[in-house]
């Protein structure tokens, strides 16, 4: 008898493989709802790095127009027609700081609007290097965390000379055009993903009597990366990161990201779901 009731004793201490399946499920419901939370939570504080970083880079830009008495400019912007308008020599919009980079060289790069997306990262580097020229915006760039504004790798490609015009907007690289490459002074922004922030110029000022089409809303000549990226609001430089992915979702990305279907459309949209912007751009139309 008493051996009835110590079976019976055990028997009822027992776990049934139904509620263990129960406690396993559980404890992976929960650890997924933590894992899932630290994930959304490093993302945040990525993209809240990012968002400070670009604040802080347009405070230089800001001090930089401040001193010039005049907003930063890129050599050249395209009217409505598609043809370059490079800034005529001696008129009053000759001056401009930071020179188109061009078209890079691998075939690649040529498809759909990635060539725009690789000169807008290009243009980044230019800029912020100029930025960085003057003592007083170098202390105004100094909370950027140097992971993302990293010291530009050794190339011997990059253009000898990519500002024009004359007095203390000059800027040379240290980039060697030949050999093997030299040692490289220049910083690029990069985002918390290590890929290169696009900088969106918007155009020079319209002129009624000389351009062709409509001039923005802000009387400025829309520039092709306005065209990829969004319309810059008020001759406001705007900064793009492509996001975690590192791609933009812009035409020529990638395959299934070119073309005018409706899959195309899709993919592109998806991909640029995670674009962090400084400022919200407008559609172009």
């Amino acid at each position: 008898m008493p051996l009835r009731a110590s079976t019976g004793a055990r028997a009822a201490r027992a776990f049934t493989l139904l509620e263990v399946m129960i406690v396993i499920t559980v404890i992976i419901t929960l650890m997924s709802l933590v894992l899932g939370v630290g994930s959304a939570l490093l993302r945040n504080a990525e993209k809240s790095q990012v968002e400070s970083a670009m604040q802080i880079i347009e405070s230089g830009l800001n001090e930089f127009e401040a001193q010039m008495g005049r907003q930063m400019t890129f050599n050249g912007a395209y009217d409505a027609a598609g043809n370059l308008e490079v800034f005529p020599t001696g008129a009053v919009d000759a001056v401009f700081d930071v020179r188109n980079p061009g078209t890079a060289p691998a075939p690649a790069n040529n498809t759909g609007d990635r060539i725009w997306v690789n000169r807008a990262r290009g243009l980044g580097v230019f800029a912020v290097n100029l930025l960085r020229q003057y003592d007083s915006i170098r202390g105004i760039l100094g909370p950027v965390p140097q992971s993302l504004l990293r010291a530009e790798p050794n190339a011997s490609t990059f253009p000898q000379a990519n500002i024009g015009g004359t007095g203390a907007g000059l800027y040379l690289p240290s980039a060697r055009t030949s050999g093997g490459g030299s040692a490289s002074t220049r910083s690029e922004f990069v985002d918390t993903w290590g890929n290169r922030i696009a900088f969106v110029f918007p155009g020079r000022a319209f002129r009624p009597l000389v351009d062709s089409g409509v001039a923005d809303s802000d009387g400025s000549v829309r520039t092709p990366y306005e065209r990829v990226f969004g319309v810059c609001s008020n001759r406001r430089i705007c900064m793009v990161s492509a996001g975690p992915d590192g791609v933009f979702g812009v035409s020529g990305e990638s395959p299934e990201m070119t073309g005018t279907s409706a899959a195309a459309a899709a993919a592109r949209a998806a991909a640029a779901g995670d674009n962090i912007y400084l400022y919200p751009l407008d559609p172009p139309s």
